[in-house]
């Protein structure tokens, strides 16, 4: 079996869209809830002592010092103060050195919302889900590696290992598979704008390599739209020129069927975007398509489209 062109492994992309994963939900308490709920109650504690004792128009200056020194604390940090200090235009690192700014947020918020003394582990829990996502780390990279091991590629974390071993995939790090001893050691130069961009996976084959950025996007905008086009430009630039070198842009999560919200036999016709109509999308939708068709050796996949890619790639 010999590799495809890359429009195929868009095209089984485009006809299989992603589900839902338990490998990037986090659906289990965390393990420290029981911490974060006894850091907050103190820190509620010493809240109602404060609104007491201004109730009472005396001095309250030592307590606020003791909240500021909590507040410091790791598992104060899903408390509701600790969102209110957000609410105020404002982070717990940007006040860490200005105790009277805090002073007034620690008012603020006692004037402002209506202060309870109850601290029910599920509101915590919450306040951690909502930056799950944050946690996710390197998940979609270890997806990557573990589909490659079906097939029959190692994954390796050394130089020797690597050049010994012929079929094989390894993650970028720093100080050993990064640009300078790739460029060095496999006479690759990556040739991204950003001088210290790494991309995340090298699956190499005898001869044949494949770099590969990989993101876990659920939604578009923003940072995610920088996200979408730093994937573009892995794909868009021929490098190098050589054939048996491939760059691979991986997305996975509920957005990537977004960006493949196309019709797979026409997708020379702008008007095969989809229903999602927002230009940025569209411009995207179209941006891919223009790379793909201009650099034979560039990829965009999801989850099927890398595991046909790579059960092909494997057996070349």
């Amino acid at each position: 079996m010999s590799l495809r062109n890359n429009l195929h492994y868009f095209k089984i992309s485009i006809a299989n869209p992603e589900k839902l994963e338990k490998r990037y939900m986090f659906l289990e308490w965390d393990k420290n809830i029981d911490k974060y709920v006894s850091a907050t109650k103190k820190l509620k504690e010493l809240l109602a002592t404060v609104k007491t004792l201004k109730e009472k128009n005396l001095n309250a200056d030592e307590i606020y010092k003791d909240i500021y020194e909590l507040m410091q604390m790791q598992f104060v940090s899903k408390s509701e103060l600790n969102c209110f200090v957000n609410a105020c235009d404002s982070t717990m690192a940007t006040i860490q050195n200005d105790f009277s700014s805090f002073k007034k947020i620690v008012d603020l918020y006692l004037k402002y919302r209506d202060f309870t003394e109850l601290t029910p582990k599920e509101w915590i829990q919450a306040i951690i889900d909502k930056g799950a996502s944050r946690a996710k780390g390197s998940i979609g990279e270890d997806k990557l590696i573990e589909i490659a091991n079906r097939t029959g590629f190692v994954f390796v974390d050394n130089w020797n290992d690597f050049s010994n071993i012929k079929k094989c995939i390894v993650k970028f790090s720093k100080n050993i598979f990064d640009i300078q001893n790739i460029r060095k050691n496999l006479g690759v130069d990556l040739k991204f704008s950003s001088q210290n961009k790494m991309l995340d996976i090298i699956v190499k084959n005898g001869r044949f390599l494949t770099f590969i950025e990989a993101k876990h996007l659920k939604e578009g905008g923003g940072e995610q739209n920088k996200a979408i086009e730093e994937l573009i430009n892995v794909i868009k630039k021929p490098k190098n020129g050589k054939q048996n070198i491939f760059y691979g842009a991986f997305i996975d999560g509920v957005y990537a069927n977004v960006l493949l919200d196309l019709e797979a036999n026409n997708i020379d016709n702008p008007k095969s975007v989809g229903k999602y109509g927002k230009n940025k999308t569209i411009t995207h939708k179209l941006e891919i398509i223009k790379a793909l068709k201009a650099n034979p050796n560039s990829l965009w996949f999801n989850t099927s489209g890398y595991t046909a890619f790579i059960k092909d790639f494997s057996e070349i």
